[in-house]
């Protein structure tokens, strides 16, 4: 069983009826494919926030999905639109995203007992912001000072604000947008945070662990029982 897994829902099941009301994304949409920078700019869109697993590419995958890789490659080539990843992944996984989107800043979070920490990565490079992030440099272990680290995952206002600093949209959070492929993580995110965003389809479902995709199972139920049957469009 997946430990990311096991963490985000810990986190969520308590805060399940709470969150059931941040699920409503502001787009549905089939994929990336269906988002252009020209329609982006339409609305006033300058910082994409990604999740990463079932958005872009299957479950741990090494590459972005063929079929997206031309429509991803156009919105990261796009002038005047600014990219990150917000993730729940795990060490290792951390360092490989790093290696698949070398020019993309990927952000983790920590609390710890000063406070929220974030982690930073850009290709091989890493930085530490927030409360605790003078003197880190070996995180790998997620302990620091002597003190443990705990993993913040989404659904997080928190990470998803890490993220906007990072491309410096904290004071513009109506220019930002985040793509993902759950309710109750990446859309209830962005709801949390006060950003648009996009639930697109998961890709590859077969390729999640088991209890991911039953969950993914329900959610879509809870979201139908609450929200009704999805629209779809950009505009």
């Amino acid at each position: 069983m997946s430990a990311t897994w096991v963490q985000t829902s810990r986190r969520l099941l308590p805060r399940l009826a709470r969150l059931s009301r941040e699920i409503r994304p502001t787009f549905h949409l089939g994929s990336v494919n269906e988002i252009s920078p020209g329609t982006l700019g339409d609305l006033g869109v300058e910082a994409v926030l990604w999740d990463v697993d079932g958005t872009l590419m299957a479950h741990h995958s090494d590459r972005v999905d063929p079929a997206l890789a031309s429509a991803f490659e156009a919105l990261l080539g796009a002038p005047g639109l600014w990219h990150a990843i917000v993730s729940n992944c795990q060490e290792d996984r951390f360092a490989e995203l790093g290696r698949i989107f070398p020019g993309m800043p990927i952000v983790l979070g920590y609390e710890t007992e000063a406070g929220a920490a974030f982690r930073v990565r850009r290709g091989a490079v890493e930085e530490w912001r927030g409360p605790e992030a003078s003197g880190r440099s070996d995180p790998a272990n997620a302990s620091g000072n002597g003190r443990a680290l705990r993993p913040i995952r989404k659904p997080s206002r928190r990470l998803v604000g890490a993220a906007l600093d990072v491309l410096d949209f904290a004071d513009r959070p109506e220019a930002a947008l985040m793509v993902g492929d759950q309710y109750f993580t990446d859309i209830a995110s962005a709801n949390l945070a006060g950003i648009r965003s996009v639930k697109v389809a998961t890709l590859h479902r077969a390729s999640f662990p088991s209890p991911v995709r039953v969950s993914q199972r329900i959610e879509g139920l809870l979201y139908r029982l609450k929200h009704g049957l999805p629209g779809r469009g950009l505009a």
